[in-house]
């Protein structure tokens, strides 16, 4: 079974989370496919659309990080290289594959040529339909919520906030906003002393290892499906800051089985 990660930048921890967690597995030989990032660019629309009242933090955190690389990049220039996802990927068989943007024909053009049966979104932007259409078996994806009630962004919060436990599904990727067929499904744990960052931290690992555990169902022939009605579920947005905290100071009726 060829599987390929869909990411939408060149050296994605994420995709070099769901990486190693299907190398572990046995599944070696996998490729990416990563966006160069050049078409990342988006309007001040967009950008608020996606992040919201977040958006200041969010722009914050990216300001700091290129600093930060800055920073630190005549330094890592005298010392051995840290292993990419580019190298992490052509060790264990894989091909590396940069294009300009996940929705592109190239992009199109270069998922036909590895024959996908089953491609793994890594953190990527909205996948059309033509790319979709090329995995044989199809795209998954790992939605931090449960599905179908929790669809859309900041859907931890969310469930923190009306009472909900955090869950991970695993999905297949259709054209709509997590509407595609449910595969699996698991809680985050959560333990006394937990925050909202310790919590998605867990959340990250926990997906990572749904999709390498879902994809070994998949590389055996077994992988079942179960579909999603549209009006069973709620759509989410951004949550505000200060929601944010409330959603916060419910976690330890989570800890403590409470909620």
């Amino acid at each position: 079974m060829t599987i390929v990660i869909l990411c939408g930048y060149p050296n994605s921890q994420y995709a070099r989370d769901i990486l190693r967690a299907l190398n572990s597995r046995g599944l070696r030989g996998v490729h990416v496919v990563a966006a160069s990032g050049a078409s990342g660019q988006r309007s001040a629309r967009k950008l608020w659309r996606t992040h919201g009242f977040a958006l200041p933090l969010v722009a914050a955190r990216w300001v700091a990080r290129r600093l930060l690389t800055a920073l630190h990049a005549p330094l890592n220039a005298t010392q051995h290289h840290a292993p990419t996802l580019e190298s992490e990927t052509t060790a264990q068989g894989g091909r590396f594959l940069v294009v300009q943007d996940v929705n592109s024909e190239e992009t199109r053009r270069a998922l036909s040529d590895l024959n996908v049966d089953l491609m793994i979104l890594g953190g990527a932007p909205i996948v059309k339909a033509p790319i979709l259409q090329v995995p044989r078996i199809g795209t998954l994806n790992a939605h931090q919520g449960a599905l179908p009630q929790l669809r859309g962004m900041n859907v931890i919060e969310w469930a923190l906030l009306e009472g909900i436990p955090p869950t991970i599904t695993v999905h297949f990727v259709d054209p709509g906003v997590d509407t595609g067929d449910i595969v699996a499904m698991e809680r985050i744990p959560i333990h006394p002393g937990d925050t909202l960052v310790s919590v998605r931290a867990t959340a990250s690992r926990v997906q990572s290892e749904l999709l390498a555990r879902t994809a070994c169902e998949a590389d055996h022939g077994f992988l079942p499906r179960r579909s999603q009605r549209r009006e069973d579920g709620k759509q989410y947005y951004a949550m505000h800051p200060r929601l944010k905290v409330c959603a916060e100071a419910r976690l330890p009726l989570f800890a403590l089985g409470t909620a």
